[in-house]
């Protein structure tokens, strides 16, 4: 950040764990007594905590304190670091997808294009009322239903899918998924599931196996969750459509991430536009 005086770059400390912890039940909608209580505190222990006068609370002190704000992975994640705690990712697990279809189905419902969700094993969870047309098929298709059931890097690589099918130039698109997937699984390598996630694709499937070893030598970006991806899609009943392909974390839980494709022409623009108008119709 610059100083306004000497127009100098000073670094910004973060928040303490106790005032982040203080934003995080505030943000709640928590009174620290409501927390003491539903965490088996004593009393006037969490004002301590948050003041900054308890400098190590313990790990299951903490995670009581998180379970009664109802903290998602990101928010624990966080708050356990900033205490000096070192913190796994697991897979997410039933609970969690729910939480993270019933958290995006506003934003899926309101975009005006083609969106998902994606899990950090890059499952399908949840889409949009575009994603059908995308496919040319209706909304109750047994296609979303395949798609949902498997990881979107074979529906992707796997040559005679449904989504491969429609890249109008595949070579391109798939490096730089794999290219941008690479820098996107950084944060989860130490997990052992991430590894034998790759390594899973990497026997099946063998263009992804070819992608994701080019990618290897391709510079990481600086900001891999904002990439824009060119993508072109034979489209059918709307023929050819170009996008930009972007993927954006859940803030609460990074294990999440809503994939959304942006048109990038006139001719795609005009063409969600009259997908848009058809669901008004049908809504009316």
């Amino acid at each position: 950040m610059a100083n306004e005086l000497t127009g100098e770059m000073t670094e910004v400390a973060e928040a303490p764990g106790g005032e982040r912890l203080r934003e995080l039940r505030r943000a709640a909608g928590r009174t620290q007594l409501w927390v003491e209580t539903e965490a088996e505190l004593g009393t006037g222990y969490l004002q301590r905590l948050e003041a900054g006068r308890v400098a190590k609370p313990g790990a299951d002190t903490l995670t009581r304190i998180l379970n009664a704000l109802d903290a998602r992975y990101s928010e624990r994640r966080e708050i356990m670091e900033r205490f000096g705690y070192t913190v796994a990712t697991p897979l997410p697990t039933a609970d969690d997808i729910r939480w993270a279809w019933t958290e995006a189905r506003r934003d899926l419902d309101e975009v005006a294009l083609p969106a998902y969700v994606l899990d950090c094993t890059h499952r399908l969870i949840a889409w949009n009322r575009f994603l059908p047309h995308l496919l040319g098929v209706p909304p109750d298709h047994r296609v979303l239903d395949e798609l949902a059931q498997g990881s979107m890097i074979v529906h992707w690589f796997y040559p005679a899918s449904p989504l491969a099918l429609l890249l109008a130039e595949p070579d391109g698109f798939l490096l730089e998924i794999a290219r941008v997937m690479r820098d996107e699984m950084r944060r989860f390598w130490s997990e052992p599931w991430a590894a034998e996630l790759i390594a899973e694709h990497m026997a099946a499937i063998p263009r992804f196996r070819a992608m994701w070893n080019a990618a290897e030598s391709a510079p990481a970006t600086a900001s891999a969750a904002r990439a824009l991806i060119p993508l072109r899609l034979r489209v059918p009943g709307a023929g050819l459509l170009s996008f930009h392909f972007s993927s954006e974390p859940f803030s609460r839980d990074a294990r999440f991430r809503v994939i959304y494709y942006f048109p990038a022409d006139p001719e795609t623009m005009r063409q969600c536009a009259v997908w848009a108008a058809r669901h008004g119709e049908s809504d009316g």
